[in-house]
Formats: structure tokens, C-alpha cells, sequence
């Protein structure tokens, strides 16, 4: 189905709407919450103060926090988050705005691009969340530089973004593989490859899309290709950047360390820079334009003589001289390390900034790309003429904050709309499965897959009691559902969160979590998940384990367990399910386990939607059914 330009247009006022939401519902937290209580929802950290600062790549200053009283922080913030810190006092100076570069249980790095206000290191602070205004402007200039394709080769791109005119492909090369490869993967891997503008790699779970995107690396650089491996998320990168290493391929994280998993480090740019003759010439001159700050700011508070303010004003200006030599040499660093990268792994949203603004590449891997709004992806869909999206439409998509963005078209993600716009031709979908015996990827393959997902033979008949103690017993097949009907299990309101909770079906599922372990179920692969935050905390508190995961469906998606227990969590006279109409969400809770898929629910709250009446009864036709009342293990 073409569309006009206008479709960038549009989604630019989306973007607004989303914007404003996000604004609007942050401020109405701040507004209607005490200190106290947004601390307790993770907006805000109190009573902190000063303990060390140094000096990052780029000149960025990095002033490191603790709590005054050595107490653990209240929460984590991630890396990337944008902060703002204000004094502890009746009558504060403003803000100083920041980014999280790394943050522990007891302390939390704050970047800043210019040296922070002096109330910063004079006495307790505040710090709170701040919106991510810099996101939405890079989407909006991505909307923009789209829109303005519209000339020679330049406007095939938008045309073909559009659905105006049919993507590419040339005819398709032989290559030797460097992995085993199913017929489906080497197909993949064949039309992504002779893809002049796009190509689509649909991979339901287990299917082998990390494979496939391993393949299509390794061929490409080949080929003399430069590539940028890209994502929405820290994570995913992370998993990108993981692959291509496993390939043999030499690959460079672009981001702050502090964002990256701790075994991937060494392979940031950050780290590798520093090894740079120019970096190491560039550290001394920052240290000391910092020296020469510190002097100057003495001078001005030693007194007010006209040769004070001389000195000071000199220092100053020979400091800002150096820093200006100093940057130059760290650019002339990061070149360097970039010209010899043959592989750069990214965030989408870091694209346009730092030292991959002005980068080409010949080709983009997209991953997880059903993750991300449209505009956010068309900022990596723009750094190359040749781009693989990989993705499943049928799990979790962007989170969209406004319903009315959602509702027109912000929650389609562009791998969604090339899909729908281009057809079929420009996908293919992997459909052996190498990760779920084949009774709990039945249900799944007909609901979300058309019936098409087959188990490869290594895995269709394993269970659970392969990897238990011998001779252990335990009720745990490949599927079984827990009905809770007629328990009184009903679903309440966390007061401080909003979010629900069920402790009945807690209980329940604590119970069979311990007798799992207690069979010899190695905790490492086992995990609890839940719809709702509330109840994966009251199931965390429960268990008692740290060596057990217990986490949202969403903070799951992408991993997989043998044994993976599901709390439905609604239940109530009303039939309302809440979170559990989104059936992308439970295709991944019903798709993380290998061996043992157990889920707790109320048949009498479930049944009455299709898709979960559908659920209970081929779990009955397994002979997979319990009811709640016969259950022993509670």
C-alpha cells in the first residue's frame, strides 16, 4: 500500500503527542508525590553528596555519589539516564543537568559536558529522573532528513520507504557457510545479502536469528563490507557485539562502559582509545586545564584585586586553550580506532551524536527491530544504503506511553510497515525451532505462526526430568496449567505502585519453584515471571533466593530457561485482564521455557477470551491440567 511523504509528517506530530506524555506523566508523579515516595518508584535519589571526580573522554567531568549516611542507594538508575541534581536547601540555585554513566548499589556516576555548579560538591542533593528530550529530537530530525529524499538515488530510498517502488534485490550469490545453516537460514542469509535496500529477518523465538545475523556479518565484511550492528537497547547491542566476536570478526562498542556487560568492555571504544599515543598526550593536557580551573577560581575567591582577577582570567584562557588542543588529539584518536573498525556496534538513539555522526557504512543489522517506534529506527536505517531488520512482530513491541500515538500508527514498528507496504517478498521466516519440546511450542506456532514452527529433533522430546536428580519425583511435564478457579484468589492494587498482585498465585508458584530445586533443578535454570511488577516482588520476597530469577515478562523477552513458571496474575469477577489482552506479551511468556512451561491461572477470569480458553484446553487434551484444589505442593 504506498503512502505519501506525508507519513513522515504525521509521525513527527506522534512523536509530540508521545513526548508531551511522557513530560505529563513524570510531572504528575513529582507534583503529587513526596520525596519519599518518589524515591520509592525509582524518580529519585536522596541525600547525596560528593565523593570523587575525574575526567572522561571528551573532556565530560564525572562526579561520582554516594548516599551521606553509606546506606545502599534506594535504586539503581541505568546508564543513559538524563539526571538532574539539585541542593538539599529551602531556597536551591537551579539544577545541574546530567547523564548516568555507571551506577552500583552504593554509588552513582554523573556525566557532565561542562564543569557542574559548585553547590554540586557543597553539602547534600537530590537527584531526579529527568525526560529524555534528546531521543525524540534525534527521531524528529531522522523524520526530517527522509522527508528531504527526494532526488536521484536518494529519492528511490524514500520511494521505497514509502511503498512507492518495490525493493531491490540482485541475483542472489553462492557463499560458504561459516556455521551449519538450516535451508530457511541459508535462504536468509542469501536474500539478505542481495538486498539493494532492505531486507527482513522474521525469527520467532528459538529460530536461529542470532545465527543468521552472525552469517550475514561474517559474509559481508568478506566482502570488503563495513558494517554497523545496531539495536534500540544497551542489551541487544551487547548480544550483537557478542556475536560478531564469536564470528572471529574484529567489532568496537561504541558507548560508555558503563553501559556495556562488564565482559565486553575492553572491546569499547572508550577503553581501546585510551591505548592512543594522541589519547595519552590529550589525558595530560585535561589534567591540567582542570588544574589551571582550579587555580583561577582560588584567585577569584582569595579576594578582589585587579591582579587576582588578571591571573584568574589568564589561567582560565590558557585552560580553555588547552582543552581545545586536547579535544583535537582525542578526535584525531577516535579516528584512528574507527578508520581500522571493520565492525561498529551502536545504539540507534547514539547514532547521531559523538564519534559516529559523520560515519558511513555499507550495511545496517537492525536487530531486535520490532522493539523500536519508526522514527527511531529510520535514524540507523539512514547510516547505510543496504539494511537487515531482524525481528519477531508477534513479541513485545516499542513502548508507547500516549494511548492516542499508539493508537495512530507510533506503536507500528518500520519493520511492521515495510512488511505491510512491501509484502511478503521481502521476509522470510525462520521456522525450526531449537529451543522448546515440541508440546510448548505447539500452542504458540498455531496462535502467533500460522502453525508453521517445527521443533528440530534435538529438542522436541526433551524434559524436564533429564536434568533432575534421578529418580526425583515431581508433576512437571512439558505443559501443565494450574487453574485457580473457585480459590478466592482475587487480584489486588499495590497502594504504592498501582501495579497488581496476586499472593494466592504467588504461593503457588513458590511452591513449585522449591520442590523443582529441592528435585535437583539447578537454580541457574530456573525462572519466575509475571505481567506485573508488584507480583514479581511479592514472588521475590517469597522464594527468598537470589539465585533464582524472578522478573516482569518484558525483562524476559530474548531469554530462555529449561523450566520457566508464569504467574497470570489477574483474577477477579469482572474478567478484566489487564496487561494480558496484549498477546504479544504472553507469546513471550509462553515461549521462554525449554523442558517445563508451568503458568497459574484463573480459568473462570481467562476462559472468557479466546486465546486463553484456547490455552486451557489443549493444556487439557495434554493431559498438562491441575486444578488448584487437588494441588499439593503450596
Amino acid at each position: 500500500m504506498p503512502r505519501s511523504p506525508d507519513h513522515f509528517t504525521h509521525l513527527k506530530r506522534l512523536l509530540s503527542l508521545e513526548q508531551k506524555a511522557e513530560r505529563a506523566q513524570l510531572e504528575e508523579l513529582r507534583g503529587t508525590l513526596t520525596l519519599g515516595e518518589r524515591q520509592a518508584r525509582g524518580l529519585t535519589l536522596l541525600g547525596l553528596e560528593l565523593r570523587e571526580e575525574s575526567v572522561g573522554l571528551g573532556g565530560r567531568i564525572l562526579q561520582t555519589f554516594e548516599r551521606t549516611d553509606r546506606q545502599p542507594l534506594a535504586f539503581i538508575p541505568e546508564g543513559g539516564d538524563l539526571v538532574e541534581l539539585t541542593a538539599r536547601r529551602p531556597d536551591p540555585p537551579p539544577s545541574a543537568k546530567g547523564v548516568v554513566s555507571r551506577a552500583n548499589a552504593t554509588r552513582v556516576q554523573v556525566a557532565f559536558d561542562q564543569p557542574p555548579p559548585p553547590f554540586v560538591s557543597e553539602g547534600a542533593l537530590v537527584l531526579d529522573l529527568a525526560p529524555n528530550d534528546v531521543t525524540f529530537a534525534r527521531a524528529r530530525t531522522a523524520l526530517d532528513q527522509t522527508l528531504a529524499l527526494d532526488k536521484g538515488a536518494a529519492r528511490h530510498r524514500r520511494d521505497v520507504l514509502l511503498g512507492e517502488a518495490p525493493a531491490k534485490f540482485d541475483r542472489p550469490a553462492p557463499f560458504e557457510a561459516s556455521r551449519p545453516l538450516n535451508p530457511e537460514q541459508q535462504e536468509a542469509v542469501s536474500l539478505a545479502l542481495a538486498a539493494e535496500d532492505f531486507f527482513l529477518v522474521h525469527g520467532p523465538p528459538g529460530t536461529g536469528k542470532s545465527t543468521v545475523l552472525a552469517e550475514i556479518a561474517v559474509q559481508a565484511v568478506a566482502r570488503g563490507e563495513r558494517l554497523l550492528l545496531t539495536a534500540a537497547s544497551n542489551a541487544a547491542v551487547d548480544h550483537l557485539l557478542a556475536l560478531a566476536l564469536g564470528a572471529g570478526l574484529s567489532a568496537i562498542r561504541v558507548g560508555h562502559p558503563a553501559r556495556v556487560a562488564p565482559h565486553l568492555q575492553e572491546h569499547t571504544l572508550d577503553l581501546i582509545v585510551e591505548e592512543e599515543p594522541d589519547r595519552k598526550i590529550a589525558r595530560e593536557l585535561f589534567d591540567e586545564a582542570f588544574e589551571l580551573f582550579g587555580y583561577a577560581r582560588k584567585q577569584r575567591t582569595r579576594g578582589r584585586s585587579r591582579e587576582r582577577f588578571a591571573n584568574a582570567r589568564e589561567s582560565a584562557i590558557e585552560a580553555r586553550r588547552l582543552i581545545d588542543e586536547a579535544k583535537r588529539l582525542e578526535r584525531k584518536a577516535v579516528r584512528a580506532v574507527l578508520d581500522r573498525a571493520r565492525v561498529v556496534c551502536a545504539t540507534c538513539t547514539s547514532l547521531p551524536s559523538g564519534p559516529l555522526a559523520s560515519e558511513a557504512f555499507d550495511r545496517v543489522l537492525f536487530d531486535e527491530a520490532t522493539q523500536a517506534t519508526e522514527p527511531v529506527a529510520l535514524i540507523a536505517y539512514l547510516k547505510a544504503p543496504r539494511v537487515v531488520l531482524a525481528g519477531d512482530h508477534q513479541q513485545l513491541s516499542a513502548v508507547v506511553k500516549s494511548p492516542d500515538a499508539a493508537k495512530q500508527g507510533l506503536a507500528k514498528s518500520l519493520f511492521e510497515r515495510l512488511l505491510e507496504d512491501q509484502g511478503e517478498g521481502v521476509k522470510r521466516m525462520l521456522r525450526e525451532q531449537y529451543r522448546m519440546h515440541a508440546q510448548i511450542m505447539a500452542f504458540p506456532s498455531r496462535e502467533m505462526y500460522g502453525g508453521e514452527l517445527r521443533a528440530h529433533p534435538s529438542v522436541a522430546a526433551r524434559t524436564l526430568s533429564e536434568v533432575l536428580t534421578p529418580g526425583a519425583q515431581v508433576d512437571a511435564p512439558p505443559v501443565l496449567f494450574l487453574d485457580t478457579a473457585g480459590k478466592g484468589f482475587e487480584d489486588e492494587v499495590d497502594a504504592e505502585n498501582s501495579s497488581r498482585f496476586n499472593r494466592g498465585e504467588a504461593d503457588l508458584v513458590v511452591g513449585h519453584a522449591k520442590a523443582l530445586l529441592a528435585a535437583g533443578l539447578a537454580p541457574s535454570e530456573l525462572a519466575v515471571i509475571a505481567p506485573y511488577r508488584a507480583q514479581v516482588n511479592v514472588i521475590r520476597a517469597l522464594l527468598g533466593r537470589d539465585d533464582v530469577e524472578v522478573d516482569t515478562v518484558d525483562a524476559f523477552q530474548g531469554r530462555e530457561k529449561d523450566a520457566v513458571l508464569v504467574s497470570m496474575t489477574r483474577a477477579n469477577t469482572e474478567g478484566e485482564l489487564g496487561f494480558l489482552k496484549d498477546l504479544r506479551r504472553m507469546n513471550v511468556a509462553l515461549t521462554r521455557a525449554r523442558r517445563h512451561l508451568f503458568v497459574v491461572g484463573d480459568s473462570a477470569t481467562l476462559g472468557a477470551h479466546a486465546y486463553y480458553g484456547r490455552f486451557i484446553e489443549a493444556a487439557q487434551s495434554d493431559g498438562g491440567y491441575r486444578s488448584a484444589w487437588e494441588w499439593t505442593e503450596a
